[in-house]
């Protein structure tokens, strides 16, 4: 007599992907967090200078220090995007 086939169950190869994907954050999340992290940079200096610009007890060299750090973080994404986008094109050429 012929045994009836069981369903497919989940090899020993599907378990250990789910892990990496779940376990190591990816690509995007890594930009959105720099993002998160540059637009936190901008929040901060633009509530300094309206702190300081308002008469505030924000000292001049607190505004300079928020603004110079909210510049760096947003030169760094430009150039991360750069060279993302530069990476997307050399890619693109590539013969197949």
């Amino acid at each position: 007599m012929i045994a009836a086939i069981s369903p497919i169950s989940p090899g020993p190869m599907s378990a250990p992907a789910a892990k990496v994907s779940s376990a190591s954050p990816g690509f995007t999340d890594a930009i959105s967090k720099g993002l998160e992290s540059v637009a936190g940079l901008e929040r901060n200096a633009d509530q300094a200078v309206s702190s300081f610009a308002a008469g505030g007890s924000v000292q001049i060299q607190d505004v300079m220090t928020a603004t110079a750090k909210a510049n760096l973080g947003m030169q760094v994404m430009v150039e991360l995007r750069n060279k993302a986008l530069d990476a997307y094109q050399q890619i693109m050429n590539i013969q197949v």
